[in-house]
C-alpha cells in the first residue's frame, strides 16, 4: 500500500520550511542557525524530512510534513529532534522516520540508540517503547519552557524488528509523535 509520504533526505533549500515546523511543534524550538549548523555543518549529524506524495506546496498545506535530526557517532545512534506536523500525527510518519535512522545507523555499524524525551511527552514515549526503547536515566531539569526533566532512553542492541516496513516509499502502521531534542 502506498503511503501519503515519502522520506527523503532534506536540503538546505528545506531549511524554512523545517523551521516552520519546528516553530510550531516546540516551546523550546531550534533556532534557524541550529537547524542550519546541523543540516550543513556537522558531520556526524543527518537530516530526512517526511514530504507529501504528489502534493505541491501550498500556504494551507506544506510539503514537509515532518522531520528528523539523528547523529550517528560510531557505534552509536543519537536521535536528536523529530517533530511531525499536529493534522498528520498517528499516520506512521514519525515512525517512519526513526526507522530510516535505524537503517542507516545499521549500515554505518551504529550498535545502540539513545535519546532525550520530556518526562511528559506520553506520546513520544509510548513511540520510543513500542519502538525498542527503555529508559535507563532521568535528568533533572534538563529542559525549559517549561523547566522538565529529561528521560533517557535507550536502545541496546540497536535493532529493527521484523515487524517495520524497510521501503522508505510505503509505510504500514505505527504512529508519529512529536518529541523536544532528543
Amino acid at each position: 500500500m502506498l503511503s501519503e509520504f515519502e522520506i527523503v533526505p532534506a536540503t538546505p533549500d528545506m531549511l524554512p520550511d523545517i523551521l516552520a515546523l519546528e516553530e510550531t511543534c516546540f516551546s523550546s524550538p531550534w533556532t534557524r542557525k541550529m537547524l542550519e549548523g546541523e543540516l550543513t555543518g556537522n558531520q556526524f549529524a543527518h537530516f530526512f524530512v517526511a514530504m507529501r506524495h504528489g502534493q505541491l506546496k501550498t500556504k494551507t498545506e506544506p510539503t514537509i510534513i515532518g522531520y528528523h535530526c539523528f547523529w550517528i557517532v560510531f557505534e552509536e545512534l543519537r536521535l536528536m529532534n523529530l517533530a511531525v506536523r499536529v493534522p498528520m500525527r498517528r499516520r506512521g510518519i514519525g515512525w517512519a522516520l526513526v526507522t530510516e535512522a535505524f537503517r542507516l545507523g545499521l549500515e554505518q555499524s551504529a550498535t545502540r540508540a539513545v535519546l532525550e524525551v520530556r518526562a511528559s511527552n506520553e506520546p513520544a514515549r509510548d513511540l520510543y517503547t513500542r519502538m525498542g526503547f527503555t529508559q535507563i536515566s532521568r535528568r533533572p531539569h534538563y529542559y525549559t519552557n517549561p523547566t522538565e526533566d529529561a528521560l533517557l532512553m535507550e536502545m541496546n542492541p540497536l535493532v529493527i524488528s521484523n515487524g517495520w516496513q524497510r521501503d522508505r516509499n510505503v509505510v504500514s502502521g505505527g504512529e508519529s509523535a512529536s518529541t523536544d531534542s532528543l
